[in-house]
């Protein structure tokens, strides 16, 4: 799905970032802690809505400098002291042509870009820490971010931690890890166990959270993953080829299920082409490909519209068969990691997606037969609720069958094995947080209401709220995975944010209403024989 999403759409996350982030009163103290690699030194910064200040160290390296297609290493120590007080570099980022699309995505995901700029010296991780050294050790989050596995960094202004640590005294980890050709690079040369390397930095970043967060204040045992889209793809492979010993006990989807391939990732083709385009066909091509600076070959993937993506692995980092596996799963033996999950998706996933997209039959085509096809038209007619254009039918069917009916099927099938499982539905768009008119609740428009980091300038009184109700759901989550968010287990749907809209009276609207699944599952029933076909069930 992650393909989809990002090949389809990498458009959607920094018309939010350009004015997302919160205003904090920043304070001069300068706080230190000492961890298995050195002595680093952070900022403090306050939020004006809080009492809690809030200890900030910003690109702690737990990597070291990453060779090029080769797997991370852990960071050397070093003798001074580590100024973790401004963000470092992000990975090389990938933002496709042709022209149109790049400037589009670049548009809304990545202005402002990095603070850091971009580097293949990436491997650097944040932690936002309640500034109280008081207390229980608290639950740790660990941020993995989306972008199709093509594009992002843990250092996008949308997810500062700041507002999580000090509203819901919870630990924040974002961290990164390579994308694109640089983090799957699918050649040949190299062994199964290092086809996914940006995996392997993700277990590398939670090693270091293992070995080192109780200096922070987090408590190693009460980390809960957390990703959004190729991120939920990540966090799924965690979970079906999970670390052992198990660096996590909790787990939450954020729009998306990697057990299901709707669009299987396919590298080592693109690899293929990179070879025929750089003359580096031989059998050195690795170290041909190697010795490419890195803004030349980001140029060349970009321009030849390259797609590089996780593959199974023999379940090094990616199962070979995630779904079978956890529907095979129980208590008395299990490959995968059977934690409590909370699994969600956004009311119009799609329509950054299809953004642009007019003629359905022609875009389903590119995926699925023409039978299939008009199967799918005919059930979302134009001129019912919701869908009023091409436009609309179109996102309504690619929500429903890359997000929304994909994430029904991993809660109820978690929960047909015994694994407890949560089931969110995000429904609320607001004026200051729109990318384009009618963008709805899009693909992506979660996350700043999760970190709070919403825009500030225009705030409506319930989106205030919508916010805090998503912060204290995934908090509580966190701090103790078993009870849940705040609501029942599947089948019962928590439903945040009132399905406010842009323009329409807030009046009455409520934050947080459980209901059954009925009036937002009804046509997923269209899309298991396709989900069986993808995952060879």
């Amino acid at each position: 799905m992650d393909f989809f999403a990002l090949t389809l759409t990498s458009l959607a996350l920094c018309a939010i970032t350009a004015a997302s982030t919160p205003s904090y009163d920043a304070k001069p103290q300068t706080p230190t802690v000492t961890i298995d690699s050195g002595v680093v030194a952070g900022t403090v910064t306050r939020l004006p809505s809080s009492e809690t200040t809030v200890n900030k160290f910003l690109g702690i390296p737990f990597g070291a400098p990453p060779v090029r297609f080769t797997p991370p290493k852990p960071v050397a120590p070093w003798d001074s002291v580590y100024d973790a007080s401004d963000y470092k570099p992000a990975c090389i980022q990938q933002f496709s042509y042709p022209e149109e699309a790049r400037k589009r995505a670049i548009e809304w995901y990545n202005t402002p870009g990095p603070p850091a700029g971009e580097s293949e010296d990436c491997l650097n991780l944040n932690v936002f820490a309640p500034a109280s050294g008081s207390g229980s050790p608290k639950a740790v989050l660990f941020w993995v971010y989306g972008g199709g596995y093509t594009s992002g960094t843990g250092s996008l202004p949308l997810y500062d931690g700041s507002s999580f640590a000090a509203n819901q005294d919870i630990v924040v980890v974002t961290f990164n890890y390579r994308t694109n050709v640089f983090g799957f690079p699918g050649s040949s040369e190299l062994p199964p166990k290092e086809w996914n390397l940006g995996l392997l930095d993700q277990r590398l970043a939670l090693d270091w959270v293992q070995r080192n967060i109780a200096a922070f204040g987090g408590d190693p045992k009460m980390v809960t993953i957390v990703g959004e889209s190729a991120g939920a793809g990540s966090v799924d492979g965690l979970i079906t080829s999970p670390p052992d010993p198990l660096p996590f006990r909790a787990a939450i989807f954020q729009s998306n299920d990697g057990s299901v391939p709707i669009i299987p990732s396919d590298p080592a083709t693109s690899w293929k082409k990179l070879l025929e385009t750089t003359k580096c066909a031989s059998d050195k091509a690795l170290d041909c490909i190697r010795a490419i600076s890195a803004l030349e070959l980001k140029e060349i993937v970009e321009r030849q519209q390259l797609q590089f993506g996780p593959v199974p692995d023999g379940g090094a980092t990616w199962a070979d068969s995630p779904r079978k596996d956890r529907l095979n799963s129980t208590d008395q033996q299990s490959r995968i990691a059977r934690v409590p999950v909370l699994v969600g998706s956004n009311a119009d996933e799609a329509r950054v997606i299809v953004y642009g997209q007019n003629d359905t039959a022609a875009f389903l085509g590119n995926y699925i037969s023409e039978e299939a096809a008009k199967v799918l038209i005919n059930a979302y007619p134009i001129g019912t609720p919701g869908i009023s254009s091409e436009f609309e039918r179109l996102a309504a069917i690619v929500t429903d069958f890359a997000f929304q009916c994909l994430v029904k099927l991993l809660a109820e099938e978690s929960t047909t094995v015994g694994i407890d499982a949560w089931r969110y539905y995000f429904n609320a768009s607001f004026p200051n947080t729109e990318l384009f008119a009618e963008s709805g609740v899009y693909h992506f428009s979660e996350i700043q209401h999760v970190f709070g980091t919403y825009p500030r300038k225009g705030a409506t009184k319930f989106e205030v709220e919508v916010s805090k109700g998503m912060q204290d759901a995934w908090a509580n989550f966190a701090k103790n995975p078993s009870n849940g968010p705040g609501w029942e287990k599947v089948p019962q749907l928590g439903v945040l944010g009132g399905g406010a809209r842009v323009g329409a009276d807030d009046t009455g609207r409520v934050v947080l209403e459980a209901i059954e699944t009925e009036s937002v599952d009804e046509k997923c029933v269209l899309y298991q024989q396709l989900y069986d076909i993808a995952s060879g069930m």
